[in-house]
């Protein structure tokens, strides 16, 4: 395919959640390679759920097909910050070569359009697993 997504890439996607109280604070990290996905939800460091599946072929193909909906993403860099909000990045590398480094940070909706893009990308992958509300409950 020519998409630009090699087949030796590794994905590594990580949603930071808002500062709420720990029982109801789920951070997560999701890694996914053409071998595996591994997804791994913390409460401030503390790790709530660590699974694992083999079972990626067709989430890779989709994340691999759709990978230029990545190359133009309207990223909003705030210049006061954003107390209390959620980020997200994404970190495409092949080998120690990094392909995308991308960081978004959520907050009063600036970045509602590139984050949408972003998740909707990784969601193929996500999808393998139980949602994080079942692997990680409050």
């Amino acid at each position: 395919m020519d998409s630009g997504l090699p087949d030796d890439a590794k994905v590594v996607y990580r949603f930071n959640d808002s500062s709420v109280p720990p029982q109801y604070h789920r951070s997560f990290e999701l890694t996914v390679t053409t071998k595996e996905a591994r997804l791994v939800v913390d409460s401030y460091g503390e790790i709530l759920a660590d699974e694992k599946t083999v079972e990626v072929d067709q989430a890779w193909q989709v994340i691999t097909r759709t990978y230029s909906t990545l190359d133009a993403l309207p990223v909003v860099k705030s210049e006061l910050g954003c107390v209390g909000g959620t980020s997200r990045s994404l970190e495409i590398t092949q080998g120690e070569t990094s392909l995308k480094d991308i960081s978004i940070e959520e907050c009063g909706g600036v970045n509602d359009a590139a984050v949408s893009t972003m998740a909707g990308w990784v969601d193929p992958v996500l999808k393998l697993f139980p949602a994080i509300a079942v692997l990680a409950p409050s």
